[in-house]
C-alpha cells in the first residue's frame, strides 16, 4: 500500500468516525426520579414572564412571579398528575429549539403540609424547561404537557403578547 492509498483509506475512516459520532444517540425511555421529595398535590400556573425582572416562576424567597394570571393555580386531578409525571420525567428525542426562554407556564409540587417541594417552568416557544430541584431530562414530552394544561383549563397561547394581554386584562379587572 502506497502513502496516497493509505491517506485516502485513513481519511475515509476518520470521516466515517466523525460522521458516526454526530449521529443522535439512542434516548433512554427510563423515567428519572423527580422530584426527590414526595408531593401530595400539583398546581398548574400561567404567567406573564415579562411582568417582572426575573422570568423564573418560583422566586428564591418562596414567592411566585408577580405576573401570575391564574391566582392560586389550577389543582391538577390525580389522573392529570399521573400523565404529567411521565411527560416531565421520561427523556424524549431532541427537539427543535430557539434561544428565547420566556416561560409562561409552571407547575408547583406541594407536600402534604402545603410546602413547595419542587417546581418546573416551561417555555413552549423554545421547548426549554427548568426545574428545581434539578434532574428533569433536557427534552421532555412538551405536547403531552401542553395537552394537560389545556385540559385543566390553563390558558395556552402563541407568543408573549398573548400572555401580556391576559395579564393586562387581569390588572384592569382588579
Amino acid at each position: 500500500m502506497n502513502r496516497q492509498s493509505f491517506l485516502r483509506l485513513t481519511g475515509t475512516g476518520l470521516l466515517g468516525a466523525v460522521l458516526s459520532s454526530c449521529a443522535t444517540a439512542p434516548v433512554s425511555s427510563v423515567p428519572v426520579v423527580w422530584p426527590t421529595r414526595k408531593s401530595a398535590t400539583v398546581r398548574a400556573f400561567v404567567y406573564d414572564c415579562d411582568a417582572d425582572k426575573s422570568v423564573s416562576f418560583f422566586q428564591k424567597n418562596g414567592s411566585v412571579h408577580r405576573g401570575v394570571i391564574n391566582g392560586p393555580g389550577v389543582l391538577l386531578t390525580e389522573a392529570q398528575v399521573q400523565r404529567l409525571m411521565p411527560a416531565l420525567t421520561t427523556p424524549t428525542p431532541r427537539q427543535h429549539r430557539t434561544a428565547c426562554y420566556l416561560p409562561h407556564h409552571a407547575f408547583l409540587f406541594y407536600d402534604a403540609s402545603g410546602h413547595v417541594v419542587a417546581h418546573s417552568e416551561i417555555c413552549f416557544t423554545c421547548t426549554i424547561q427548568r426545574s428545581s430541584p434539578a434532574g428533569l431530562p433536557e427534552h421532555i414530552n412538551f405536547q403531552a404537557v401542553w395537552d394537560i394544561l389545556r385540559e385543566a383549563g390553563v390558558p395556552c397561547g402563541d407568543g408573549s403578547q398573548f400572555y401580556k394581554d391576559l395579564f393586562k386584562e387581569l390588572q384592569a379587572g382588579r
